[in-house]
């Protein structure tokens, strides 16, 4: 289970005071967004994401392995130049950007840029704008990314191996879609998914608790932590032979330790963290 948690896109200005007002140094920031990057491509090895423009203020990922995803990270808020390699030290690999792209941003907004696709076809950034509501009060919100080729359906059970029945939380998502929030009482949540129709399940996950924090610390997110919201993302099964889905070697799919990827998955990420 991954779980990212969301930080502040803002920095606090630091002003140092010196003897005289020559030697102060009041360094000023300029409108800053938030930006967390999710890898969705499956058919191929971790990857390197870049903003390529300025140093200062810019996101990065480094081997960044299929489902994996960053913190929100202060980026400059302003039309902003991204490439995207694959995880290498050979130049020739890295020399050939996957993605090369400009996006813009706007101040005091956090934004999701979910990579998706196959590097064996089109792969091209998804943004999502982030407005995750605030919960009532013992509820959480939450939301479905569907990041497979198939429209499906997601129930928001007691756990993994409870029964799917009724009516699912959030019902055909279609393929590369994302659902509306919806709201549920916090508390031991499970996300199980099932092709739209279907009540054979693809892949399930437990939602993640809150840990401990201590006296003076701010709560923190989990699905028993009234006012948080997360974005469930279910990613398709690797791509065969590619690799997150190995034909051969000690993790092959259809081994006694196969990856994780050889199947779809769901990970639970975190839009919001619980009010103080």
């Amino acid at each position: 289970m991954r779980l990212t948690r969301l930080v502040p896109s803002l920095v606090a200005a630091v002003a140092i005071a010196g003897c005289g007002k020559d030697n102060v140094t009041d360094p000023t920031f300029p409108p800053l967004a938030g930006v967390r990057f999710v890898n969705s491509v499956n058919d191929t090895s971790a990857l390197d994401f870049r903003a390529i423009d300025q140093i200062q203020f810019s996101p990065v990922a480094n081997a960044l392995a299929f489902r994996g995803a960053t913190e929100f990270q202060p980026t400059e808020a302003k039309a902003r130049h991204f490439r995207v390699f694959v995880t290498s030290q050979d130049p020739a690999i890295t020399s050939h950007p996957i993605v090369d792209t400009t996006v813009t941003f706007a101040a005091n907004t956090n934004y999701t840029m979910m990579l998706t696709g196959g590097a064996r076809g089109t792969v091209q950034f998804v943004v999502i704008t982030e407005t995750a509501p605030t919960p009532a009060a013992n509820q959480i919100a939450v939301r479905t990314a569907n990041n497979s080729a198939v429209a499906i359906d997601n129930y928001l059970v007691d756990s993994v191996s409870t029964a799917v029945s009724g009516t699912p939380a959030m019902a055909n998502v279609a393929a590369g879609a994302l659902s509306g929030y919806v709201a549920i009482a916090s508390g031991k949540i499970a996300a199980r998914v099932t092709p739209a129709g279907s009540a054979a399940v693809s892949a399930s996950q437990q939602g993640p608790r809150a840990p401990a924090t201590l006296p003076g610390e701010r709560p923190a997110a989990g699905v028993d932590a009234q006012g948080t919201a997360f974005t469930v993302v279910y990613f398709p099964a690797g791509v065969a032979g590619s690799p997150t889905a190995p034909a051969a070697g000690t993790n092959r799919c259809g081994g006694a330790a196969p990856l994780a990827t050889c199947n779809p998955t769901v990970v639970w990420f975190v839009d919001r963290l619980p009010t103080p």
